[in-house]
C-alpha cells in the first residue's frame, strides 16, 4: 500500500506501509519478528517493480534512508527493526565506524559517522561512549576550515550530544574538555570556566592542570575577546562562500580584517586561516602579501605542502617577470 506522504527524498524513497500482524523470518531459528505498522522507506525503484516489497528490499530501505537521515520521523521505530530483524545491518554499522575513524580527517567522512553513530544511540540512548563519540565528532566538523559556514549548527550540536554524555558521566575529564571548548567559542564564558574547574579538579599536577588554570583565570579576569569567537569562524566560512563564487575581493576584505584584529589567529592559530589568507590576496593580485601569509602557514605547518606550492607559484610569477 502506497502513502502519499513524502518522505525527505522524494525521488529515490517512497513509504510502504506493511499489513497489519506482517512478521519477518530471521536467523537460524526463522524467529519470526513483527513490524509495527508504521510507515517504511522503500526504494521506488522497488516500489515500482512491485507494491509489495520483499523482506530483502524492506531490510535495504530502511538501512539505507536512515543512514542518510538518521534523525528522521520514526527513526527509533527503523532502528529497533532493524535490529530485531536484520542484525546485519547494525554489525555493519560497526565495521564502517571502524573503518571511518581511521581515515583522514575528511567532512564527508565525519558525516558518515556521525549519522551512523545516531543510528545506535538510538538502539542504546543511555550510552556514554557514543553520546560522546558524536558530541566529538559534532565539534571536530566544525572546525574543519571548509565547513565554517555551518559552524554554529555544528557547535550548538556538538554541545547538545556532550551535555548527555555528561548527565550519565557528570566529572568525566574528555566531555568537560570539549564542553570547556564550545562554551568558550560562542560566548558562554561562565559555563567554559565551570566545565574546566571541574575537570581541573579531577587531574594531577602537571602542564595539562596548569594550562587549565591559565585558561580558568583568562576568563575569571574578564580577558575575553570583545566578540566571541564563534563571529570570527563564521566569519571564515562567509569569506569562504565569496571566494567559491569568484568574489575575491569580499573573501580578503574579512580575511585581513580578521588578521588585523588578531583575535582568532592568536588564540587559535591555525595553519589553514593563513593558507586561505594566501589564497584570496593570490586571486586579488597581492603577490607580496600571499607570499607572507603561505610563509606564516609553513611556520605553524612546515610539512604545509600546499603552502609550498603557493609560494613556488609566486617565486616562478616573479621570475618570468624580471
Amino acid at each position: 500500500m502506497l502513502n502519499v506522504d513524502q518522505p525527505l527524498d522524494p525521488v529515490e524513497y517512497g513509504f510502504w506501509l506493511p499489513p497489519e500482524g506482517m512478521t519477518i523470518t530471521t536467523g537460524p531459528d526463522n524467529e519470526e519478528i513483527e513490524i509495527p505498522q508504521i510507515l517504511l522507506p522503500i526504494h521506488k525503484a522497488e516500489l515500482n517493480e512491485s507494491p509489495d516489497p520483499s523482506e530483502k528490499v524492506i531490510g535495504e530501505g530502511i538501512y539505507d534512508y536512515l543512514r542518510r537521515f538518521p534523525d528522521c520521523p520514526n527513526n527509533s521505530d527503523y532502528a529497533r527493526i532493524l535490529s530485531a530483524a536484520y542484525p546485519f545491518y547494525i554489525s555493519d554499522l560497526g565495521s564502517q565506524i571502524i573503518m571511518l575513524e581511521v581515515r583522514e580527517v575528511d567532512p564527508l567522512y565525519i558525516r558518515r559517522k556521525i549519522s551512523m553513530l545516531k543510528i545506535l544511540a538510538l538502539l542504546e540512548p543511555e550510552n556514554y561512549g557514543l553520546l560522546q563519540r558524536i558530541g566529538i565528532a559534532c565539534f571536530e566538523l566544525a572546525m574543519i576550515y571548509t565547513e565554517l559556514i555551518n559552524v554554529r549548527r555544528e557547535l550548538a550540536a556538538a554541545r547538545l550530544w556532550l551535555e548527555k554524555a555528561r548527565r550519565k558521566l557528570p566529572e568525566e575529564i574528555g566531555t568537560l574538555n570539549y564542553l570547556g571548548q564550545v562554551c568558550y567559542l560562542t560566548g558562554a564564558y561562565p559555563q567554559a570556566k565551570l566545565y574546566w574547574q571541574t575537570m581541573s579538579d579531577r587531574l594531577d599536577d602537571g602542564d595539562v592542570k596548569v594550562e587549565l588554570q591559565r585558561r580558568i583565570e583568562k576568563v575569571a579576569s574578564g580577558q575575553l575577546p570583545e566578540q566571541p569567537l564563534i563571529d570570527s569562524l563564521e566569519a571564515i566560512g562567509i569569506a569562504m562562500e565569496h571566494y567559491h563564487v569568484e568574489e575575491y575581493p569580499e573573501a580578503c576584505m574579512i580575511m585581513e580584517r580578521l588578521e588585523e584584529e588578531g583575535r582568532l589567529p592568536d588564540e587559535l592559530p591555525n595553519p589553514e586561516f593563513f593558507y586561505f589568507l594566501g589564497l584570496c590576496r593570490e586571486k586579488t593580485t597581492d603577490p607580496a602579501g600571499a607570499f607572507e601569509s603561505y610563509m606564516k602557514t609553513q611556520q605553524l605547518d612546515p610539512a604545509h605542502q600546499a603552502a609550498q606550492e603557493g609560494l613556488d607559484r609566486i617565486t616562478d610569477n616573479n621570475r618570468e617577470l624580471s
